[in-house]
């Protein structure tokens, strides 16, 4: 029988594709592909350490993984690796710690150490990714040297690279003949894109005209980078989906100045009011980091106000996480845990309160669902262009279908049709 091989991937979207493309190495090595906690050979738990609960997490993994499985090759890959070593950190359990350079080539390090056991698999070969049977992730970019003071990125990741335009043309063509029907393009810093000939609106236009392409959507955009061009061109596209993922850290220019954001309260304010002005059922996400250090009541209270301005769609919370080795860590103005878990749920209550108003301005238009579910209730459910889920009576709809219907009421966060709904298997979805 075929190794087996389970991984558990932790943290961001290009964690998400990058694993997609090692269980494609390990396919094409011979490995047959597990749900994470099943018996398995080798397990890999491709990590994150963008905060300190997400490193632990990723620990908690690898001893998850040892325990489950005692006699398999337990693997911590990605960005903990290149903060962690099993030498200087006793509480690395696994028993091969793979940094970003060289995770790709796993399968490869496997038969090396062990030839009877895992079988050979060449250096850099062509590969088949292991994917998500209704979309796929396509990594065109990695690294970032923004260096904003509280983020580990650039030392774990390294300084920005890009993938040349025609590779993930042909990668992403390849994924359309095969089936899928919708594409996500990541990255670490997805704005800079720029392969030395072509920057991002080249490649987006270049994706958008592949044949038989349903849909693709975009990673996170850093603000003052790139925004305003993909705004003007979701206008012309009617395969891009509506959702723009624009982090806005903090409402206040102080706590902005200090994180080293590249940017300001303005700043921000006018792109989001440009993009929505455009786009006037754009998806707006955001990410948001409270408590950092020196941010008083006061600066909180202009982050609150920033949220209650603009419609956003999706905010993700996070209190700010100390990370050894970045500029803030050693920031004086530390805030209290127990601050910073008041002020986290406060914008979580207002950032719920916010999507619900997003979705009820969706009653009677029409929306587009990747079909990911058939739930026993008999309705299909996925996500919206818009990053919203759709619900809608199933009929003769299968799993991985785009699907266009009326919605007739909003549910909280959820777009609800009926069988009366307008429903087709359509391979786009209406423009805005």
């Amino acid at each position: 029988m075929k190794p087996a091989v389970s991984v558990k991937t932790i943290g961001c979207r290009l964690n998400q594709a990058e694993t997609a493309i090692l269980l494609g190495h390990f396919v094409d090595a011979g490995y047959r592909c597990v749900p994470f906690g099943r018996p398995t050979d080798v397990a890999v738990i491709h990590g994150c350490a963008i905060t300190q609960r997400a490193q632990r997490e990723s620990l908690q993994s690898v001893r998850q993984a040892r325990r489950v499985n005692p006699e398999a090759m337990i693997v911590l890959a990605g960005c903990p690796a290149e903060i962690l070593t099993r030498q200087d950190n006793p509480a690395v359990e696994a028993d091969l710690v793979v940094g970003q350079s060289s995770k790709m080539q796993i399968p490869v390090l496997l038969h090396r150490i062990d030839p009877g056991r895992f079988p050979p698999a060449q250096e850099d070969a062509p590969h088949t990714p292991h994917i998500d049977t209704r979309r796929a992730y396509i990594k065109v970019q990695d690294g970032c040297d923004f260096h904003c003071s509280y983020c580990i990125v650039p030392k774990v990741r390294g300084k920005p690279s890009s993938r040349p335009l025609d590779a993930v043309v042909v990668e992403a063509t390849r994924l359309v003949k095969t089936g899928f029907r919708e594409l996500i393009l990541t990255g670490a810093n997805l704005g800079c894109y720029d392969d030395g000939h072509s920057r991002l609106i080249p490649l987006l236009r270049a994706v958008d005209q592949i044949a038989g392409i349903g849909r693709y959507r975009l990673g996170s955009v850093e603000p003052l980078t790139a925004e305003k061009d993909i705004v003007d061109f979701m206008c012309e596209s009617s395969k891009i989906c509506r959702h723009l993922h624009l982090p806005l850290q903090s409402g206040d220019d102080a706590v902005l100045a200090r994180m080293g954001r590249r940017y300001s309260r303005s700043d921000y304010l006018r792109t989001a009011e440009y993009a929505t002005s455009k786009i006037p059922f754009l998806g707006l996400g955001t990410d948001v980091i409270v408590g950092f250090p020196g941010e008083t009541d006061a600066a909180f209270r202009q982050t609150v106000d920033m949220i209650k301005q603009l419609p956003f769609c999706n905010v993700h919370v996070f209190p700010y996480s100390r990370r050894p080795g970045t500029r803030a860590a050693s920031m004086p103005g530390q805030v209290p845990d127990a601050v910073k878990k008041e002020r986290a749920a406060e914008l979580r209550i207002l950032a719920a309160a916010k999507r619900s108003l997003f979705a009820a301005t969706f009653c009677g238009r029409q929306v587009c669902i990747l079909v990911e579910k058939i739930l026993s209730s008999g309705h299909a459910w996925g996500w919206t262009s818009e990053y919203l889920e759709g619900l809608v009576p199933a009929r003769s709809t299968q799993v991985g279908e785009l699907l266009t219907f009326t919605i007739v009421s909003a549910d909280e966060t959820r777009l609800l049709g009926t069988t009366d709904c307008n429903t087709s298997k359509a391979a786009g979805f209406p423009s805005p």
